[in-house]
């Protein structure tokens, strides 16, 4: 509150009245408050909450017991008005001047009313709300009333993050700045910065309140460097009433001096404007950076130079709050993650965030895309909904313009219906704001107006990488080569189990209910022990996975980036566990950041191999590649490269001369050739790489030549028989690879998405390899499915062993944690007075082609054969029966499945 009465000559106005604090406040679910005889803008609230806030961290609203398994669980719940009441005290200094109440974000509707009556409404979800104040508050003591209604106004589809329940929540109140702020009647309303980068100059235009007929003032412009007493250039001009009727627009010269932005370099510049009137002034201060943004052929281009988007999805996933954060603190911890994971760019799904996030991705250097709040299936019905989209729009160009993070704005995801509405929104933005590129949808459908298309699929192909393959030596350049840059829309999403570590996590208004519920489904059926394994297991998988969904765009040299779903978990829509961070956006401890930027960085080493599984004798070719996407050229120097066993001995290595690389581009390095003779046991090897400091590497698996496995002292046997029957019987040994199975169809990649949301076969998130059992011997392997498992697991069987409570599987495949079934591939017991052991691959269907297969049935044969095939556990010869009924009709997934992609595909 100002106690000042007289202020001097060009001094600046005392700016606000800081409206946090504790409030009035009472809920309206019938929504009567505003209707005559029910006015709650006429009384005095009862109850009290503080703001800044929402309704769940005050307690307000039903108390909420449901455990929801597909999302995360409001504690208090509540979908309609709520009014909020405080007195406020205006100076005397305040008199004759504008008064603007500022509301950094509010959710949904906002009327304010003083004194009992109305000042305006506003329905802003990605800007803050401002009403001018200055006709209802004199000097003196007032009363202020506000009704937010987070209801929806218009028909939305339930996804979308701007309003979804799956993510930030629906939620009411007010967040952010709250201030009554006052301006002298001739301000400045707005400030608008075009950079030119060839020219390094900017056209500045400020958009001034009305002067009176006759009044005159002087507008003082004053670049400098940001955070930095350095002055680049100046500039007063004098304006007369009839001029501030129009913005003024100058040019002013950066000088040879300038300082672009970009990712490497985010510098950044001040511009102060002053508007001096009679004894008044009044300042803004607009942050920005030189930078221009172009469409290329293939490429979206900074500063007259390709740049490749290597992107992640934020869907406003904020579990302490349920509600986006608008401190710069907490987005820069976010993006300097984002940045440590090699990454430069975060798209906005289906929302805009607050301030915060564009001043943080200013001064780090990073790419972002915001969006409308649409994600719908209808556009071009209802007309006031379109009308909304158009409004909000503007006013997210008008907010954050300015910052040279903003270089692409969509209007949302996966949309359907009347494009040209969309296309109009387009032209409509493209003709306002030109600092950017625009785009009419994510995916669905590319329109004539697309300076950019981010897509699952183009008019080529597929172009969205969801899982890698064993071979590397391909790429998506054919399905990319179309009109605009293309950017691979939502790739990756390989689901993994819940990490039950994450609960504690949860100290705000968001309870993880379906990870308890998960949990209990899981001790239920006897696998707690196990929770971590599976955790562990899956979330290696999915890290292989996105090294090779990655490398698979960084090869495809027209590519214009990729937007990975996700770097950190969706904890909506079924439990999306698909992040190597989680819902935080803390590190689930699976991968570290120096080791994803290997597969993912501005500059990355990439090898393309034919295949992952040799045989000794055979030639190992790897052709090598260099993504540069650097800030500077990589001069002329020797690659380095060394083929190493597990021990970390070297197998071979070499090296070969590379030219000088210039950035911005993939360049062919050199091949590398190796016989891989003298192994005579089954190995692991590892192709590392490293050029200029830069690293890269890739697994693949040598096996000696098949020899002939000797089965004496065991049965071999394709069926659950009585010849099997009679060798256990009789104390011996048997080997049981049945070639009829019930049970689900495994995989070797994760479940896509989740497994709520996506229901189709086999409902598996990964599998779980017991790697130190003497089964293995001849089999090198980890814990998790690693790439020679892909010809093993793709045809296998899993068994649903649940009611084998004491088996625990050798090759387990982790159900999906909504079910929690006890699933095998393999697992062995004491059957009778023998010893059983039961592996359910395919042991004949191209057999010849798989090595893996092979060699695995080879190391498991020389198992059972071996004095070491002692199980521990027991089963009845009813219990294997169970197991293996005498006719069983293996059930196509070919129709559900099929199903399932129409529904990614919102068909």
């Amino acid at each position: 509150m100002l106690l000042t009465t007289q202020l001097p000559a060009q001094q600046p106005l005392q700016p606000n009245i800081d409206l946090s604090g504790m409030w009035r406040f009472q809920l309206d679910p019938m929504g009567f408050g505003k209707t005559p005889g029910s006015e709650l803008y006429l009384d005095k609230l009862s109850e009290t909450i503080m703001l800044p806030g929402s309704t769940d961290q005050g307690g307000k609203g039903i108390k909420n017991s449901a455990r929801y398994v597909d999302r995360l669980s409001r504690k208090f719940e509540y979908q309609g008005a709520a009014w909020y009441q405080r007195e406020v005290v205006i100076p005397t200094a305040w008199a004759g001047k504008e008064i603007y109440l500022d509301l950094e974000r509010c959710h949904w509707e906002t009327t304010v009313y003083v004194d009992g009556k109305l000042v305006g409404m506003d329905e802003r979800l990605s800007t803050p709300n401002r009403f001018l104040m200055t006709p209802l508050l004199a000097p003196g003591t007032h009363t202020l009333t506000l009704c937010v209604d987070n209801r929806l106004k218009y028909p939305m589809d339930q996804w979308a993050h701007g309003t979804t329940e799956h993510t930030q929540t629906n939620w009411n109140g007010i967040v952010g700045r709250m201030a009554l702020q006052v301006k002298e009647k001739a301000h400045i309303q707005q400030v608008k910065v075009s950079t030119d980068v060839p020219a390094k100059q900017i056209e500045v235009a400020v958009k001034l309140s009305s002067l009176k007929v006759g009044q005159k003032g002087r507008l003082d412009l004053n670049i400098r460097e940001k955070n930095s007493s350095k002055v680049i250039a100046t500039r007063s001009v004098e304006i007369d009433s009839l001029s501030a009727a129009s913005p003024i627009r100058q040019t002013l010269s950066m000088g040879n001096g300038m300082k672009c932005w970009d990712e490497f370099s985010p510098n950044l510049y001040e511009l102060d404007a002053v508007w001096n009137v009679g004894e008044t002034q009044d300042t803004q201060t607009v942050v920005y950076g030189m930078r221009s943004v172009e469409q290329g052929k293939h490429h979206i281009r900074l500063n007259g130079r390709d740049i490749h988007l290597r992107g992640v999805l934020d869907c406003a996933v904020f579990p302490l709050t349920g509600y986006p954060s608008v401190e710069v603190a907490d987005w820069k911890r976010i993006f300097s993650t984002v940045k440590e994971y090699g990454m430069n760019h975060v798209r906005f799904h289906s929302w805009c965030p607050p301030k915060a996030a564009f001043t943080a991705a200013d001064e780090l250097g990073l790419y972002l895309q915001a969006e409308l709040p649409m994600w719908i299936k209808d556009v071009g019905q209802y007309p006031a909904r379109r009308d909304f989209f158009e409004k909000e729009m503007y006013a997210i160009l008008d907010e954050y313009g300015n910052h040279p993070s903003f270089i692409l704005m969509c209007n949302g995801n996966e949309n359907e219906g009347d494009f040209a509405v969309l296309e109009d929104l387009v032209k409509k933005a493209q003709a306002y704001d030109s600092r950017r590129l625009y785009s009419a949808s994510t995916a669905r459908t590319h329109t004539a107006s697309d300076q950019y298309y981010v897509s699952h699929v183009t008019s080529k192909g597929w172009i969205t990488t969801y899982e890698g393959k064993p071979s590397t030596d391909w790429d998506l350049c054919k399905q990319s080569d179309i009109d605009v840059p293309v950017i691979a829309h939502e790739t990756g999403q390989r689901c993994m189990y819940p990490n039950f570590e994450e609960i504690k996590k949860y100290t705000g208004v968001l309870e993880p209910r379906n990870f308890e519920v998960f949990r209990e489904r899981l001790t239920k059926n006897g696998m707690l022990h196990q929770a971590d394994d599976f955790f562990r297991a899956t979330g290696a998988h999915t890290v292989l996975q996105y090294k090779e969904v990655n490398e698979s765009l960084l090869r495809t040299n027209n590519s214009g980036g990729f937007q990975l779903l996700g770097l950190a978990d969706f904890p909506g829509q079924g439990s999306a566990f698909v992040g190597i961070l989680d819902a935080f956006w803390e590190s689930k401890g699976l991968v570290t950041p120096e080791k994803y930027r290997e597969s993912c960085a501005p500059t990355v080493l990439l090898a393309r191999l034919s295949k992952r599984t040799y045989r000794a004798g055979e030639k190992f070719r790897a052709k090598l590649e260099l993504y540069h996407y650097g800030e500077k050229a990589i001069k002329a120097q020797k690659l380095n490269w060394t083929l190493v066993d597990e021990a970390g001995v070297a197998y071979r290595k070499g090296s070969c001369a590379v030219r000088t690389i210039q950035p911005a581009r993939v360049d062919s390095l050199g091949v590398v050739e190796v016989m891989l003779d003298g192994i005579d046991t089954a190995r692991k090897l590892t192709l590392k790489a490293e050029l200029a400091g830069v690293k890269n590497e890739w697994d693949i698996w040598v096996y000696p030549q098949p020899a002939v496995t000797d089965s004496d002292g065991f049965l071999y046997t394709r069926s659950w028989n009585e010849e099997a029957k009679r060798w256990l019987s009789e104390g011996k040994n048997v080997l049981l690879v049945p070639e009829k199975a019930e049970g689900r169809k495994a995989r070797f990649a994760s479940h896509f998405w989740n497994p709520i949301m996506f229901n189709w076969n086999p409902m598996i998130v990964g599998t779980l390899i017991r790697n130190q059992h003497p089964a293995f011997g001849q089999f090198p392997t980890r814990e998790y499915a690693d790439w020679q498992w892909f010809d093993v697991l793709n045809g296998s069987t899993a068994l649903e062993l649940n009611n084998l409570k004491e088996i625990t599987p050798i090759i387990q495949s982790i159900d999906s944690y909504e079910t929690n079934q006890k699933l095998g591939i393999a697992f062995e017991a004491k059957v009778g007075n023998g010893n059983l052991f039961v592996l359910c691959i395919d042991p004949e269907k191209n057999i010849d082609k798989r090595l893996a297969a092979q060699q695995l049935l080879v190391s498991v044969k020389q198992y059972v054969a071996s004095a070491a095939f002692l199980p521990e556990k027991s089963l009845q010869l009813y219990e294997v029966d169970a197991l293996f009924p005498a006719v069983v009709q293996q059930k196509s997934d070919t129709g559900k499945t099929n199903q399932a992609i129409q529904q990614l595909l919102n068909k």
